[in-house]
Formats: structure tokens, C-alpha cells, sequence
């Protein structure tokens, strides 16, 4: 599976989303405390994906690539 066109950087984490995702990675990079979104990569780190709600209620998926990297997805 290709990863989406879409890279940020979060955190010092590479990023990677589609256009139908990027209010997630906002929600991410912008909203939330560093300690705050620690949490998310940590989890989406040891089990693979970590599912989270932006302000507005739409719901994502951090999940983590197989090297290293990051996917936001919205579910």
C-alpha cells in the first residue's frame, strides 16, 4: 500500500495523511499540548494505531508504518 501524497512533520514524527485527514493532523500539531499528543504516538507506537476525535468530532487513526513513520487516517 502507498503511503498518502500529504507529509508533515509532528513532533519531530514524519507524518503522512490524505486531504480528507488534514484537520486531524491539525488537531495533532496544533490543538494539543506536546504532552498531549506524546500519548497518541506512544499508543499508536505499542499497538499500532490510535484512534482520536478532533474539536469538531470527527474521528481519526494514527496509525504506525513499518518504518517508522506515521499515517493519520479519518474513519
Amino acid at each position: 500500500m502507498d503511503k498518502p501524497k500529504n507529509k508533515t512533520t509532528i513532533d519531530n514524527r514524519t507524518v503522512y495523511y490524505e486531504d480528507n485527514a488534514y484537520n486531524g493532523v491539525i488537531y495533532l500539531r496544533d490543538y494539543l499540548d506536546f504532552s498531549e499528543t506524546k500519548v497518541f504516538f506512544e499508543y499508536a507506537s505499542s499497538k499500532g494505531r490510535a484512534d482520536f476525535e478532533d474539536r469538531s468530532g470527527y474521528d481519526y487513526t494514527l496509525i504506525k508504518n513499518s518504518d517508522g513513520s506515521y499515517t493519520v487516517a479519518r474513519r
